[in-house]
């Protein structure tokens, strides 16, 4: 991760919130696990197809324009960036639609720290 310390941990803290909140990890994606200069901090939910169904988010190449979708990723974006101190992007995708999308690029597991340090007390 290229975010620096202490706020790597406090983004991992927040991929464990997430985790609780969904059962499932959620991703760091994009330019901010590469380099220095980047905008603001990916964080994605990858839900597979069927979970994706069951929250009703719609047509994953317009759930901009589902409620629900947008004040979840609002909501998660701003506990994230209260949280980490980082600009968070949060956002909820289907699981075939970014595999298809973004085909290759990378994807770093959020809350594996903080797991880490429960399992070893």
């Amino acid at each position: 991760m290229s975010v620096g310390m202490p706020e790597e941990l406090f983004l991992h803290e927040f991929g464990s919130q997430l985790w609780h909140a969904f059962g499932e990890p959620a991703y760091h994606v994009g330019s901010s696990m590469k380099g220095k200069q980047w905008r603001d901090v990916d964080v994605r939910m990858i839900l597979d197809d069927e979970e994706w169904e069951r929250a009703d988010f719609g047509n994953p190449e317009s759930c901009h324009t589902n409620g629900k979708w947008v004040a979840l990723c609002l909501a998660f974006s701003a506990l994230g960036k209260q949280m980490t101190g980082l600009p968070i992007d949060f956002q909820i995708q289907q699981m075939s639609n970014a595999n298809e999308k973004f085909k290759g690029c990378g994807r770093s597991a959020l809350g594996i720290v903080a797991l880490r340090m429960k399992d070893s007390a």
